[in-house]
């Protein structure tokens, strides 16, 4: 089953009437994220949370200066986002903005706010928990995933699927791929996998990392793809395109979540791109490679990572070494 979000646009309705102290702190804040290289849409993000929380400052707590604030006074908002239903994991999200937010006044105005301290440090954490359950997807779910599409003829939604289950790559990652990567020229280990530069995205610039991609699991999804796209007469070198007032344009964010919604309703499962990246992660640990070579291909800096994605069960990892069949005696 799909998890749910709690969407409250509404929350913030009402910034333009919270104090013009409070206002000038998220400006700042927002000033700092910048400087320290986040993402244009992470400071979308922190910027919206925070805008949730001094609306509810205005409305609910007297429209107090940030500064003033006291542990209570954060210990009764975070009740207020639990009854607004949201999880843990989003309201320590909004917790850990707020704590930044601190962090960054005592660096940088301690001459203006001598007697500040982050309030939050003080507080009992938040303990996340899983709010979606994972999908692992077998082999023969992939195979008849992709086996009914072809078959249907969703081309392009049959090459989404082999991709991000044979490189593992992120939404984002996954929107970034252009057929010009998939060529004689980009093969690599003897023909075995293409290796596709591409943009990570961490930051406003982002650096390159390699992405490796299972040749022989795509290369059928792709050749179909990219038939229907010379017959379509695309142009646009993304390999993933929407239709747009007539014309072809790269595939975005929504492009990509109606693939997953179609192939959830289509299939009866909870399909999300992250599960393709189980599933890659999972199919490289089965062959069995070790996780200093998963490490490269996933160009991950540590394989703690591993312990996240790898989803080969425990008795499948003990069946490599044990089996039914007796001792052989000499």
């Amino acid at each position: 089953m799909a998890r749910s979000t709690v969407y409250n646009d509404n929350l913030t309705s009402d910034y333009e009437k919270v104090s013009p102290k409070n206002q000038q702190l998220v400006k700042q804040y927002i000033m700092y994220c910048k400087s320290n290289d986040k993402s244009p849409k992470t400071q979308q993000q922190y910027e919206a949370w925070l805008k949730v929380f001094f609306c509810w400052n205005r409305r609910e707590n007297g429209d107090k200066f940030f500064i003033d604030l006291k542990k209570r006074d954060f210990v009764y908002y975070f009740g207020y986002l639990r009854d607004l239903g949201m999880s843990p994991n989003r309201i320590a999200s909004l917790k850990s903005c707020l704590s930044s937010l601190s962090t960054e006044i005592e660096l940088l105005y301690e001459d203006e706010y001598p007697n500040f301290h982050n309030q939050l440090r003080g507080l009992e954490p938040v303990h996340i928990t899983t709010v979606r359950e994972k999908t692992i997807l077998s082999n023969e779910e992939v195979k008849n995933i992709l086996d009914v599409l072809t078959s249907e003829k969703e081309y392009q939604l049959a090459c989404y699927v082999a991709l991000v289950c044979s490189c593992g790559a992120r939404k984002s990652e996954m929107l970034q791929m252009k057929a010009s990567f998939f060529t004689k020229e980009n093969e690599v280990f003897d023909g075995y996998m293409y290796c596709t530069p591409r943009s990570k995205g961490r930051g406003k610039i982002g650096k390159l990392i390699k992405k490796y991609v299972i040749k022989d699991s795509f290369d059928p999804y792709l050749r179909n793809w990219m038939e229907e796209r010379n017959n379509l007469g695309i142009e646009n070198d993304y390999l993933f395109v929407t239709e747009k007032d007539g014309k072809w344009v790269p595939a975005n964010v929504s492009t990509a979540n109606m693939f997953a919604r179609r192939i959830s309703k289509k299939f009866g499962i909870d399909f999300y791109s992250h599960s393709g990246r189980h599933y890659f992660c999972a199919l490289l640990k089965s062959m069995p490679l070790p996780d200093s070579v998963v490490t490269l291909i996933f160009s991950w800096s540590s394989p703690d990572m591993i312990k996240i994605y790898n989803d080969v069960s425990d008795e499948e990892i003990l069946s490599d070494f044990f089996s039914k069949k007796p001792v052989q005696q000499e």
